[in-house]
C-alpha cells in the first residue's frame, strides 16, 4: 500500500479503488482479465500480455478479492495508526498520505523496489484510477471483482 501511495501521481483514492489497485499490484497477471479492457489504456495492453502467469492458478478472483479485504483493512488501519495516511479522510473512505515522513528504512525499501519501475505498475497506480469505477462500464463491472448493478 505504501508503494502505491509513494509511487502514484494521484493524491487521494477512493477506498474501493485503492483496494482494487492493491489487488492488481499483488496479482498483476490478473490485469489481463479486465474485460472489456478500457480503450484509454490500450497502449498498455501489449505490456500486460507480457506479464507471466502465476505459478498457482487462482480459481475464483472475486473470492480472493473478498478475502483480501480483511488484510487490507488491517493494513490501512496500521498505516493510519502510524500517521502515514490521513485519518479524517479515511473516515470518508478516502486514502491519502498524511504528509508525515515515512520512516527511513521503509522509505529506502520502497525506493529500491523494482516493481515501481515496471510499466504495468505505473499503469495500475497512475492510469487505472482515472478510469470510471462504477456502473455497467466501470472497473467494477469490467473486473468482475465487485458488485456494480446497484451503483447509482
Amino acid at each position: 500500500m505504501l508503494l502505491i501511495l509513494e509511487s502514484s501521481d494521484i493524491e487521494s483514492f477512493d477506498w474501493d479503488v485503492f483496494r482494487m489497485l492493491d489487488y492488481y499490484v499483488l496479482f498483476p497477471h490478473l490485469l489481463k482479465r479486465i474485460d472489456p479492457f478500457p480503450a484509454a489504456l490500450r497502449a498498455y495492453k501489449k505490456i500486460l500480455k507480457e506479464i507471466p502467469e502465476a505459478y498457482e492458478v487462482l480459481q475464483n478472483d472475486k473470492r480472493i478479492f473478498f478475502e483480501l479485504e480483511a488484510i487490507q483493512n488491517t493494513s490501512i488501519q496500521n498505516l493510519m495508526a502510524k500517521d502515514l495516511v490521513c485519518p479524517e479522510k479515511l473516515k470518508d473512505r478516502i486514502v491519502e498520505k498524511s504528509g508525515n515522513a515515512i520512516p527511513g528504512q521503509i522509505l529506502d525499501a520502497i525506493k529500491k523496489d523494482e516493481t515501481a519501475n515496471q510499466e504495468w505498475f505505473r499503469c495500475v497506480v497512475n492510469e487505472l484510477p482515472l478510469i470510471e469505477f462504477d456502473g455497467k462500464k466501470g472497473l467494477k463491472a469490467r473486473s468482475q471483482l465487485m458488485e456494480y448493478r446497484y451503483d447509482g
